[in-house]
């Protein structure tokens, strides 16, 4: 290649000794070498920036592992550690790592709801649970529900237990991730390198699929569905190819979408981020739209406070910016949403609490390193926690997660 060949001339010249009838020839050589580093250097930085994306993202896909592995865990059993957890929630089940930890770290456990609308994680969180209660005294009976958590109050008011419908729950898990159990099956239609149909459809039972959006919705839709949800610059020319290609029969599997969205980016944004980001984020949107997982984000923040017991803590872990800015501003808007006695002593003091920020490195759980106080309830993460170095070099798909507590008030 020619940046090598510009190495080994660079390298050579600098090995060769000086002499007194070569000075002034080395000094001009010296010039012209100085511009082929700088050249290689270049050469080499683009080079990098080029590949970066696809490998990571290959590394990400194809070094896959059958088990799921339950993101911060270590932080989501501090969460809980200091309460004492009669009840306990987890409302995106999965493969229950994390459950399984809660059920363990908690002997004083009596009432746990694992709620999921996937089937396949049904069948390997029962499994898993059944196996811990078997292997540990407990006389704790799970209620494994085939439910979306945005149901979660009507499931607590179905379970038969007085001391939760009377008193609340003691903490609450909602871990927004995708399981690798969903990406690494082709047939789910979640993954963008594996070849599968066009479905992303976390509940079987539901009716909408990604292939309907792509083929049957309004162009004006698509489009807002790559901005919003996908926050995609170059989504006015997918929305177009898209468009296109439903005159030619449409868009049936992952495949197709990938070669629609790869001929795309290379002609429109060939040495920036590459197409392999794009994809990303294009499947993002989709998912997005196709399980409306930010509206029920939403609704379901509010109605899981409103379960809470005093005391009791929602813990909840998310993976994009989407969905870490709602959970961020739900968190402020449900402290603050008091409105006082009616003369604006309270409302005004709720206020004021709010922009009370203190450093609690006194405090008796070491995590917790600032809080926002207000009326209802207390955040107890300012900032979000992120995993650790450790983790993300063993788990690459936690690199995103942000974990956000909030408790509300005794």
């Amino acid at each position: 290649m020619l940046h090598l060949e510009y190495l080994n001339i660079f390298y050579a010249l600098k090995t060769t000794k000086d002499s007194p009838q070569d000075v002034g020839r080395e000094k001009e050589e010296k010039e012209k070498n100085k511009s082929a580093e700088e050249f290689v250097v270049v050469r080499k930085d683009k080079e990098k920036r080029r590949t970066r994306s696809e490998k990571e993202f290959e590394e990400l896909d194809f070094h896959k592992t059958e088990s799921h592995v339950p993101v911060m865990l270590g932080e989501v059993v501090d969460v809980f550690s200091s309460l004492h957890l009669r009840s306990f929630i987890d409302c995106t089940l999965g493969a229950a790592g994390h459950s399984s930890a809660i059920i363990k770290g908690h002997p004083e456990l009596e009432c746990y709801i694992g709620m999921d609308v996937d089937p396949v994680a049904h069948a390997k969180s029962r499994a898993n649970i059944d196996a811990l209660l078997h292997s540990t005294p407990s006389n704790l009976k799970p209620h494994l529900l085939f439910k979306n958590f945005k149901y979660i109050k009507s499931v607590i008011g179905e379970i038969d237990d007085y001391n939760l419908l009377s008193c609340g729950v003691d903490g609450i898990l909602m871990d927004l991730g995708m399981s690798s159990m969903q990406v690494n099956n082709p047939h789910r239609g979640f993954g963008v390198l594996a070849n599968g149909p066009l479905d992303m459809r976390m509940d079987p039972r539901a009716s909408v699929k990604a292939k309907d959006i792509l083929n049957y919705w309004p162009e004006d839709e698509v489009g807002r569905i790559l901005r919003e949800y996908g926050e995609e610059s170059n989504w006015r020319w997918l929305q177009k190819k898209v468009v296109q290609a439903r005159q030619q029969g449409g868009l049936h599997s992952t495949g197709e979408l990938r070669d629609l969205i790869q001929g795309t980016t290379r002609g429109a944004r060939e040495g920036r981020q590459g197409w392999i980001k794009t994809a990303t984020r294009v499947f993002q949107a989709l998912r997005i739209a196709v399980n409306d997982e930010l509206n029920t984000l939403e609704k379901s923040l509010h109605a899981c406070f409103e379960s809470l017991a005093p005391g009791g803590r929602l813990a909840v872990i998310s993976f994009h910016s989407l969905e870490d800015r709602i959970v961020k501003q739900a968190f402020l808007k449900i402290i603050e949403s008091n409105e006082g006695n009616g003369d604006g002593v309270e409302e005004e003091t709720g206020k004021r609490d709010l922009r009370k920020v203190r450093n609690e490195s006194d405090a008796k759980e070491a995590w917790i390193r600032q809080m926002v106080r207000g009326q209802n309830g207390t955040i107890l993460t300012k900032r979000p926690i992120t995993p650790s170095e450790e983790e993300e070099g063993l788990n690459r798909r936690s690199r995103s997660a942000k974990l956000r507590v909030i408790e509300k008030v005794r």
